[in-house]
């Protein structure tokens, strides 16, 4: 049984890290065109108290000459590091919380805002982890 206590209560503050976008050819004709997200979710318990996640999501663009996007963004989560020790698989645990949900659905904005203004038009990707 998972503990709720491992995470303090905190406000949520998701920090942009790194964007990059290029456009480069316009898609011709009848292009058909097929875009997957790729993420990586990266957790490190930086101190006793803190656990940093960074997530990225790339677009996988096909052809790939249209774009290329990825965004990085990271947050700082406060644990209780007695409770967080005690979990069975602490890294899993933080991956399924609430903050990180939080994360993602910004990530997911944040790439629908920057796609908005292309030609392939506003491309929103589901704040869920992409398999």
């Amino acid at each position: 049984m998972e503990r709720e206590t491992a995470i303090k209560p905190h406000l949520v503050k998701p920090i942009l890290e790194k964007v990059i976008y290029e456009k480069d050819q316009i898609p011709t004709g009848n292009t058909m065109i097929n875009i997957k997200p790729e993420d990586t979710l990266d957790v490190r318990k930086v101190s006793e108290e803190i656990v940093k996640v960074t997530m990225e999501r790339k677009l996988l663009i096909s052809p790939a000459n249209l774009m290329k996007l990825s965004v990085v963004m990271s947050i700082d989560i406060p644990i209780d590091s007695i409770e967080f020790m005690k979990l069975a698989d602490p890294k899993e645990y933080i991956k399924n919380s609430q903050p990180v949900r939080i994360l993602m659905a910004y990530v997911s904005s944040v790439i629908t805002n920057i796609t908005v203004n292309t030609i392939l038009g506003p491309i929103v990707t589901p704040p869920n982890m992409q398999e």
